[in-house]
């Protein structure tokens, strides 16, 4: 109950102040969260370490960073409900938009892949607000009334929201009827991953975008959501990453492959920008380097 309450409580006050001030105080507060939180701090140093290869104490720079961005993205998820188009056409630069166009105008579904870096949320959103049917697969928060919440804050512009725990059937309906699904591809939370390299490391990687790509001939088009400023975003879409059955070839290995193709698509995007990669837990059970500590 309590953290619902904070909820609550941010997202009354990010919607009541300015948006300059609403991210001012989210600064703040993200500073206060970075002092107090060294379990965090130190899980985000180590990824940011191995991801850029700095040391320990700009591996800690860096990791403010990533806390204030999470404050900035709080912010904006808190505001959705009450985005406008115009606002949102103000604030965001979409590039690549003839990708998706050219996928639709075939008369197939598309993948969005995208991880969790920028503002994730706010990307989804967007494409629904340009009139996009776009469905979105999220993880269910384990208390109602916060899930609740969550699922309200995606929904009321248009983004449908599949929940992780029930997404095959809906996942493959969405791509059939020709619409855009939209999965995060950095984080495995089934185990039941295809495990290959992210970052030098072996790491399970879902297998579901492959997979659902394979299943219902819908190329996998990756789609990153980067903050520029304090207030702008740019949204990118890169080149589909087709995903068809090979004579020969099994279909694992079919999903391995293409995976490696859109793994290597997420590193770009995080290695420029791995200040907006906001994980917050140790992503590889690499040793702590013990300046980190």
């Amino acid at each position: 109950m309590i953290f619902y309450i904070l909820y609550r409580i941010g997202y009354f006050v990010a919607n009541t102040l300015p948006l300059k001030l609403a991210y001012s105080l989210a600064k703040r507060v993200s500073d206060i969260q970075y002092a107090v939180s060294k379990r965090d701090r130190n899980a985000v140093a180590q990824n940011l370490g191995i991801i850029t290869k700095k040391n320990a104490e700009e591996s800690q720079k860096l990791a403010r960073k990533v806390f204030r961005n999470f404050g900035l993205y709080l912010v904006d998820f808190f505001r959705m409900q009450n985005l406008s188009k115009e606002e949102m056409e103000r604030r965001v630069k979409v590039e690549g938009l003839e990708i998706i166009d050219g996928v639709l105008k075939q008369n197939r579904g598309g993948i969005i892949l995208t991880c969790h870096i920028g503002n994730w949320e706010m990307g989804g959103v967007t494409m629904a607000m340009l009139g996009y049917d776009i469905s979105a697969v999220a993880l269910n928060h384990r208390h109602k009334n916060i899930n609740d919440f969550f699922i309200k804050q995606r929904e009321d512009k248009g983004l449908k929201v599949i929940p992780i725990d029930h997404s095959m059937k809906r996942c493959v309906s969405v791509l059939r009827r020709k619409g855009l699904l939209a999965l995060a591809g950095d984080r495995d939370f089934t185990d039941s991953g295809v495990v290959m390299d992210f970052f030098g490391i072996p790491t399970s990687i879902p297998k579901g975008p492959a997979m659902f790509a394979l299943k219902t001939n819908s190329p996998i088009i990756p789609g990153m959501f980067i903050r520029q400023d304090s207030f702008n975003y740019k949204l990118i879409f890169s080149a589909p990453i087709e995903v068809k059955e090979t004579p020969g070839v099994d279909k694992d290995e079919i999903i391995k492959q293409a995976s490696y193709k859109f793994v290597a698509v997420m590193e770009k995007y995080i290695r420029l920008y791995p200040e907006q990669w906001l994980i917050f837990r140790r992503f590889w059970d690499a040793p702590v380097d013990e300046m980190a500590i």
